[in-house]
């Protein structure tokens, strides 16, 4: 049996029982009764209601312990510290370790480990809570910082702070209150608290000034690289309406990002398994590494692969999870891809141009969105909630971002605010 702690994607658990594996998933106790309707009896669930109860994961491991369990597995990033534990507490080896699994969750963890190892990353202070956010400004960081949880993904709770008037600005207006509208699936996690009640506590980080952001998808298997894939993002992560990347052509840019990327994925003990790296170009040609994830890059990314390289990322992660040597033969394609998804706000959907207009526009490949008319669209939460998604070739990086960007643009979208937004 193949225990799969899941969250945000129940690809992995799919891709395992389309193998005819024994399957047990653990998912947050929010979404239990949804991911059991999905599973229709193919696989077992189970729910956990707060990823940092050591309690209720350690009754869970001695609930499993008489079971043939022989691996634990996870690819979304809430779930790395459960999984390594249970994974401890039942001896199955393989995987993450805890120590891996914390310096990939951690942002001032692993950039204390970066640092250490070389890699030059934004300077960082921990703060137990916002109110530090002005003491670590003056005395370390400098003017503006960038305030996030130290556990956080998607940009989920993360404010850049200019000054200690905006910061007593932010704190008026409720910006730390909580991130209210959460998905379900992101409840077990914690970030839908307070920022001072957020399991991990906060991280301050001198701001840094973007020229250019990039991400590097990575795969190991006992020590050897199948892939190392640069990507430039089509805009910067946080705060931007637009999400997406273009994959990178051989050149000095695609060079210095994989270069980083590599370091940083030394510098966690990668060895076998998937690292999703960020790197920053500052605007005074400074590179430096944003954050690392030991885990698929999340998103449309997986999607942006499938298309251009045939890379089936949950069937590599099912490889792992069963012992399976993974094979991987990346494109030699002369063109490029790029994909860029569009955040709506919240409220009802009252017209949507379809899928199938968007997909004659030039150079556009693929289209997807899961909205029609009289659906409800939930809003902006970070760079999880992307509702239409367009993907696309060129011959060089710059023609196959346009195409995308050109597209989205076309892609109409009209919605209703909820009444209670609405003018009097």
């Amino acid at each position: 049996m193949i225990v799969v702690v899941s969250a945000l994607r129940s690809t992995l658990e799919e891709s395992l029982a389309a193998r005819g594996e024994s399957v047990l998933v653990v998912v947050p106790e929010a979404v239990l009764a949804e991911r059991r309707a999905l599973a229709a009896g193919r696989y077992e669930v189970r729910a956990v209601s707060d990823w940092d109860d050591l309690g209720q994961l350690v009754r869970l491991a001695d609930a499993l312990s008489d079971l043939p369990v022989r691996a634990v597995e996870s690819a979304d990033e809430p779930c790395l510290r459960p999984a390594a534990l249970l994974r401890g507490l039942l001896q199955t080896g393989g995987g993450l370790t805890w120590a891996q699994a914390v310096a990939a969750t951690d942002k001032a963890v692993q950039k204390d480990l970066l640092v250490r190892a070389g890699v030059p990353v934004a300077a960082h202070r921990r703060i137990s809570a916002v109110a530090g956010t002005a003491e670590a400004a003056d005395q370390h960081l400098g003017w503006p910082v960038v305030v996030k949880p130290r556990r956080g993904f998607g940009t989920l709770g993360t404010h850049v702070v200019r000054d200690r008037t905006h910061l007593t600005e932010l704190l008026a207006t409720g910006a730390f209150a909580g991130s209210g509208g959460l998905p379900a699936s992101m409840v077990a996690s914690g970030l839908h608290r307070p920022a001072d009640e957020i399991p991990g506590g906060l991280v301050a980080e001198a701001l840094v000034r973007v020229r250019a952001e990039y991400h590097i998808e990575i795969m190991r298997y006992r020590g050897r690289e199948l892939y190392a894939i640069p990507a430039r993002y089509v805009a910067p992560v946080l705060g931007s309406p637009l999400v997406g990347s273009v994959l990178l052509r051989p050149g000095s840019e695609h060079d210095a990002t994989t270069a980083l990327a590599r370091a940083a994925a030394d510098a966690l003990g990668l060895s076998t398994g998937f690292a999703h790296v960020e790197v920053l170009l500052d605007e005074e040609g400074m590179w430096r590494v944003g954050e690392i994830g030991l885990r698929p890059g999340g998103a449309r990314v997986p999607h942006l692969l499938n298309l251009h390289h045939r890379i089936d990322v949950p069937e590599l992660a099912a490889d792992l999870a069963t012992g399976t040597r993974p094979r991987v033969q990346l494109s030699t394609s002369e063109q490029t891809s790029a994909w860029v998804s569009a955040v709506t706000p919240s409220g009802t959907v009252t017209a949507i141009t379809p899928a199938e207009e968007i997909r004659r526009l030039p150079g556009v490949i693929d289209a997807h969105t899961d909205l029609y008319p009289g659906d409800t669209a939930g809003g902006p939460h970070g760079s999880t909630a992307l509702a239409t998604d367009v993907y696309t070739q060129g011959a060089t990086a710059e023609h196959a971002e346009q195409a995308a960007l050109a597209a989205i643009t076309a892609w109409r979208v009209d919605i209703a605010a909820p009444a209670e937004h609405q003018p009097a």
